[in-house]
């Protein structure tokens, strides 16, 4: 395989912006906590304790925060100049291309189909304690669909995630081309 030349960072072209590096990374660390909370809180026992409710809602008010932080993102995106492509072969670039439109996609879907469900469990939905408007009536149907939608779309994420590191941990280890610049 042909080593490609680093990438520059002469202009504001090759790097991103400030805020899109801070949203990034943002996203990133509450991403992290988000789906390490909802894979530990999923074993905790139903009890009349509160805990169990209590980390349902803090997940609740994180994920809706990565909702609405994930469409702040899109509407940067938009509004931005665009970062100068990095030097790749064209299947490994619509690849990449492919994988970043399915983290949009996932990140999307999954606060969206949990705030579906949480919608129509019939219970209140809190966000970091504030009640929030019932929008719908319990409905158990939707809510099953919802909650499988979601549990879907997590590990979708998961594995998209993890095929963005291995990109990343290629980049900067094998190709060696300076890609983490960019974000930084």
């Amino acid at each position: 395989m042909t080593k490609l030349a680093p990438i520059r960072t002469r202009g504001h072209h090759d790097r991103y912006d400030r805020f899109s590096v801070l949203l990034h990374w943002l996203m990133a660390a509450l991403l992290i906590a988000e789906l390490s909370l909802g894979l530990w809180m999923t074993g905790l026992p139903k009890d009349t304790s509160g805990t169990r409710a209590y980390w349902f809602n803090i997940h609740k008010s994180i994920g809706m925060t990565l909702g609405l932080l994930i469409l702040v993102r899109l509407l940067w995106a938009l509004a931005r100049a665009r970062v100068s492509a990095v030097p790749m072969v064209p299947l490994l670039r619509k690849m990449a291309q492919a994988s970043h439109a399915l983290l949009y996609v996932f990140m999307l879907l999954v606060p969206l189909s949990g705030f579906l469900g949480s919608v129509f469990s019939g219970y209140p939905i809190r966000y970091f304690g504030w009640k929030l408007p019932q929008l719908a009536a319990r409905w158990e149907d939707a809510k099953s669909l919802m909650s499988l939608v979601h549990e879907f779309s997590v590990y979708a994420l998961m594995l998209l995630i993890a095929v963005h590191v291995l990109a990343f941990v290629h980049h900067q280890f094998i190709l060696k081309d300076g890609l983490i610049r960019r974000m930084c």
